[in-house]
């Protein structure tokens, strides 16, 4: 009988557990939103291939010898390139881009040109360039400046953004 009673207390005791855990609330999980953010920073790449400083340094010196510019479009650049200009104009595509670069020089004559940096970091690269130009529909000639900035990711160039000095 003893037996029979340490059965019927231990089944007892199992109930009351299980009904008291069915009446916890469970804790609540916590959403992503709520999460700790880190506060270290994270490393960062431009992906496989070409490292935007060995693109960067590859492209100024190529610019500086006068490679033509679809030898370079042709070795940095994606097919699906973005070009933006400083009037807030974008180009998508190799192809529109080449043809906004075409359509330029129809209305320009470059008497010299030259291109400073790169000025690296962790997805991209600057280059200062430098050109003496000539407005062909007036013959005024000017000093134009700009930065280009490049963002590079697996070893090409997909976007390219022209920025002028406003002064």
């Amino acid at each position: 009988m003893a037996k029979k009673a340490s059965k019927k207390a231990a089944k007892s005791s199992s109930r009351r557990i299980v009904h008291a855990k069915a009446g916890r609330k469970a804790a609540p999980k916590k959403s992503p939103s709520r999460a700790k953010a880190s506060v270290g920073p994270k490393p960062i790449s431009s992906g496989r291939g070409a490292t935007p400083a060995e693109i960067g340094r590859e492209l100024v010196a190529m610019f500086n010898a006068k490679t033509p510019e679809r030898e370079i479009w042709n070795k940095f650049f994606s097919p699906g390139l973005v070009s933006i200009e400083g009037n807030g104009m974008a180009w998508s595509g190799l192809k529109a881009a080449e043809a906004k670069g075409a359509e330029w020089m129809a209305l320009h004559t470059v008497h010299g040109a030259s291109a400073e940096g790169p000025y690296v970091g962790a997805t991209g690269f600057a280059v200062k360039f430098r050109m003496d130009v000539e407005i062909k529909a007036t013959g005024q000639r000017i000093t134009m400046e700009e930065i280009g900035v490049y963002t590079v990711k697996n070893g090409k160039v997909i976007q390219e953004e022209f920025m002028y000095s406003m002064g």
